[in-house]
């Protein structure tokens, strides 16, 4: 362990379903400073992590590039892409197909010259992190948070409390514990409980409201396919290639076989395949709409097997290469409403467990990496103290909560576009190009050196 003096000590708590990719970024950023100190709980009995695909888009990229990682990740690609900022990933007409059957999109290849879309196996981004940790970081497992309290004295430690029994303390604490996040709800609690004590009831109402995601109304059908499973059925299809989308609308809901929600009365469906990990696999996902359900509450299991009948007949009278991607698990979608800040206090929160969205953007993991180069940033800077921490935070958090917020609406608009809930192809598909345009034409440079400006004027050491 480095002898520089340490300035504080950071708890960053990731998710019981295994090790966040916002959680071990802003792990490995600060851990790259000498005066901090780093404890990251883990909820499971191991570093693992679940989900397929990462979208690395030329926003993500350049914030990768500012983090050191970029090398590391394009390491995990089986080409390097340019350095131009390019349309790659972007939908345009002329990739627009129409068959009697269903609708496509056909994206412009990730391996074109220009920069864009670039497809990273969750798995192998989250084991770059895991060993890019340096020896500031201490990593402890099977410690799933159950509560934590801070005092309004600055000098006295959050205490963390654990599922086990077993507690610790952190001058700082981060959750990263996913949409299901501990820290969230016990934060969101903490501000409605000062809002009380100033007599407004009804903003800690609303702050109560927020602690619990709901429900988008989306059932996303999941599998990662080998590659020479799927050449040895059709050796030509063009999800090989490039990113190809295939849109939906009005389907009828299969109220005959059993389903969570097959009470509802519309049921929209379209899917979307790309390559990743050297193309060794095709990442699928089928999504399943019900509008009439989004806001609500998901009572049962999110992540369950899908019966491969009901996945089946979901798609009945698709093109033939649909029905070639076939094999499936469900995942029902849920999202969080729009929260007000992400810290309260000593305490921030980063990732799904401040703004999870929809995935119709292609975003969350981006957003995440986003929230930990701002945040480590500013923790690491020289003129953040413990003394000063709450005040630290509280820019990061003004800085990434409107940017967040901008990308979830996108995300969901999109996916009212590829459900084809507005008039008009050619409108739809203009529609997506500029929601996906955003991440060539914006620089998170910019807020970075926005929320670098708030902390040495706002700051006082």
């Amino acid at each position: 362990m480095s002898e520089s003096p340490i300035k504080f000590r950071v708890a960053i708590c990731i998710p019981h379903s295994g090790g966040g990719v916002g959680g071990l970024t802003v792990a490995y950023a600060l851990s790259k400073s000498p005066h901090i100190h780093i404890d990251i709980y883990e909820a499971a009995s191991k570093f693992t992590e679940i989900g397929a695909g990462i979208n690395v888009w030329w926003r993500t990229r350049q914030v990768l590039k500012t983090l050191g990682l970029e090398d590391d990740v394009l390491r995990l690609l089986p080409f390097r892409p340019g350095e131009d900022r390019g349309k790659s990933g972007h939908a345009t007409v002329s990739d627009f197909s129409e068959s009697p059957a269903v609708p496509s999109i056909q994206y412009r290849k990730a391996d074109q010259p220009e920069g864009g879309l670039l497809g990273v196996r969750r798995a192998d981004f989250h084991e770059t992190l895991l060993n890019r940790l340096t020896e500031r970081c201490r990593t402890f497992t099977s410690k799933r948070l159950q509560s934590y309290t801070q005092s309004p004295d600055r000098d006295v430690p959050i205490l963390l409390e654990f599922h086990d029994g077993t507690t610790a303390t952190c001058d700082i604490l981060i959750g990263a514990d996913g949409i299901k996040s501990v820290v969230r709800k016990r934060m969101l609690q903490e501000a409605a409980v000062k809002a009380e004590v100033l007599k407004r009831d009804a903003e800690a109402a609303e702050l109560r409201n927020l602690i619990e995601p709901r429900f988008s109304g989306v059932f996303a059908y999941r599998t990662l396919i080998p590659s020479e499973k799927l050449i040895s059925i059709s050796p030509q299809h063009r999800v090989f290639s490039s990113t190809v989308q295939y849109l939906g609308k009005n389907r009828a809901s299969l109220s005959a076989i059993r389903h969570p929600v097959s009470r509802a009365k519309l049921s929209i469906q379209h899917m979307i395949a790309y390559p990743i990990s050297f193309g060794r696999f095709i990442n699928f996902i089928g999504y399943e709409v019900y509008p009439d359900k989004e806001g609500t509450y998901f009572e049962e299991a999110w992540v369950a097997d899908a019966d491969p009948k009901y996945v089946s007949k979901m798609y009945d009278g698709w093109d033939t290469e649909v029905s070639e991607l076939m094999q499936i698990t469900r995942w029902a979608i849920n999202a969080l409403e729009t929260l007000p800040f992400y810290s309260f206090g000593n305490v921030a929160i980063l990732g799904d467990a401040a703004h999870a969205m929809t995935p119709f953007q292609g975003a969350g993991a981006g957003q995440a990496i986003e929230d930990a180069l701002v945040l480590s940033t500013l923790l690491a800077h020289e003129r953040t103290t413990k003394r000063n921490a709450q005040q630290v935070l509280e820019i990061y958090s003004r800085v990434r909560q409107p940017v967040a917020t901008g990308v979830a609406r996108r995300s969901r608009m999109n996916g009212e576009y590829f459900s084809l809930r507005w008039p008009g192809l050619d409108k739809v598909l203009g529609k997506v190009q500029e929601n996906l345009e955003w991440f060539s034409e914006t620089d998170a440079g910019v807020d970075l050196e926005r929320a670098i400006e708030l902390l040495k004027t706002e700051v006082v050491t």
